[in-house]
């Protein structure tokens, strides 16, 4: 039986502000930074392309190093992630502001400053991120109740999401003076969004607790990384949902990071770029809401594939309304329907708790902070790629920034932003399908896990 002391709601909506600050303090980087670095900074493709790059191959063992850290090393009495979370804050706040100040300095010292500050922000946002993703799957081992959180966290998160879409461009045209190649504008909105983020994460920190509890022998605590890493890999649900979940978030997370360039170019009207962005994050609001039927009532895994078929289904959709020049009440509500379509994340977060659990049975192994890095790497990793393969393909064919391009151009720039996530959906929702874990065999763990933490106890 499970006897866990049922979570109350301010616990529930206290740790959905956790996913609100994060998105305060990264969200600008996620739609914004290509564009800051092309228009603002005057970066190259090549040299934002490197810059991503190397980011990359940092965050490949800055993530799940991490991860490791949290969860074999941090032994405090807030819990193995909380820390993480208030003391990370106002460290991410600082790198996310230092992200968007475009210094006057010789261009290959902003090159370096760029690549500096990019990784900086990159490693705060790991340690937080990470923290939070994790930490719902230690304050219960009721899979209905990871379901309720990570609604709430989806809730929480994409209401800051677009409230962030319904500003960001004002303020950058307001501090900027109408421009939006001003350095200001960004960089007001980077200190603006970066001081709410710091109160938000608080009340995540302040209202939850961790109450699953790992007690590792000292042999397996001086597990090193790679060990750690390959453990979860070899396990067949955690390599499927991995492999699902960077694909979904690059496919994602790509497409937002150069859609700025679909309203600044192809519409000629970056005012409308708040209202597209708005709907889309309105609707992504709402598998917070009707993903807690679909995922208790249907295996995980199969609402994963068709959010993901769903969703390459509506980029097909934009790229010939952008071919149609359709107008803006259909464009915002295909950005509606788009975001309403995305519960792949709620399905991976909770999913993630249910594999971890069945391998923790398995192997005596926990591996919720490695496991959640890959989240935290494969948002970076969306990010990357569409900041820097996605710029370099707009480069390829034609894109020159600040200048008017011919109708072909914007016709190819159009096929860049919208055909390229539909592939990539598509594959992810494939390996979504050969997740093997059930709710029937969700559910039959949970009483396991809890035999085990009381026999934790009780050797204690």
């Amino acid at each position: 039986m499970n006897n866990e002391k049922k979570l109350s709601w301010g616990s529930i909506i206290g740790y959905g502000f956790g996913e609100a600050g994060t998105q305060f303090s990264w969200t600008l980087i996620s739609n914004y930074l290509t564009v800051f670095y092309t228009d603002v900074v005057g970066l190259t493709p090549v040299v934002i392309s490197t810059i991503m790059l190397i980011a990359r191959i940092w965050d490949a063992i800055n993530d799940p190093m991490f991860g490791t850290i949290a969860e074999r090393h941090t032994h405090t009495r807030w819990g193995r992630f909380r820390p993480y979370i208030m003391f990370g804050a106002p460290i991410l706040a600082l790198t996310n502001c230092l992200t968007f100040l475009n210094l006057d300095i010789s261009n290959g010292a902003k090159s370096f400053w760029c690549g500096l500050t990019y990784i900086l922000c990159g490693m705060a946002y790991t340690a937080v991120s990470i923290s939070v993703g994790s930490l719902a799957n230690c304050m219960t081992t009721s899979n209905h109740e990871r379901v309720t959180l990570n609604s709430s966290r989806n809730i929480l998160g994409n209401v800051a999401a677009m409230i962030l879409s319904a500003c960001t461009m004002p303020i950058i045209l307001f501090f900027g003076n109408g421009s939006t190649s001003s350095g200001k504008g960004y960089f007001m909105a980077a200190l603006i969004f970066s001081i709410i983020s710091i109160p938000c994460l608080a009340i995540c920190f302040f209202s939850t607790r961790e109450t699953v509890k790992v007690e590792l022998p000292p042999a397996e605590q001086k597990g090193n990384m790679l060990s750690s890493i390959m453990n979860s890999l070899k396990d067949h649900d955690s390599l499927m949902l991995i492999l699902a979940m960077v694909l979904v978030l690059t496919a994602v997370m790509g497409r937002v990071g150069i859609m700025a360039y679909y309203f600044i170019y192809i519409y000629a009207d970056p005012t409308i770029i708040a209202a597209c962005a708005s709907a889309l994050t309105f609707g992504m609001i709402m598998p917070g809401f009707y993903a807690p039927f679909f995922l208790n009532k249907f295996n995980k895994k199969t609402v994963g594939m068709w959010a993901c078929f769903l969703m390459a289904f509506f980029c097909v959709t934009f790229y010939f309304a952008g071919e149609a020049h359709a107008s803006l009440p259909v464009m915002v509500v295909l950005h509606f329907l788009y975001g309403a379509v995305n519960c792949a994340g709620i399905t991976t977060f909770v999913l993630i708790g249910e594999i971890v659990d069945a391998a923790w049975l398995r192997t005596g192994t926990r591996s919720d902070g490695v496991m959640y890095s890959m989240v935290s790497f494969g948002t970076k990793l969306g990010n990357a790629i569409g900041g820097s393969v996605g710029i370099l393909a707009l480069g390829a064919v034609g894109f020159v920034a600040n200048s008017e391009m011919s109708a072909a151009t914007l016709s190819n720039m159009d096929k860049v932003i919208n055909f390229g996530p539909v592939a990539i959906f598509v594959l992810a929702g494939l390996f979504f399908a050969r997740i093997h874990m059930t709710n029937a065999i969700g559910k039959e763990n949970e009483p396991k896990v809890q035999a085990m933490m009381a026999a934790q106890q009780n050797a204690e």
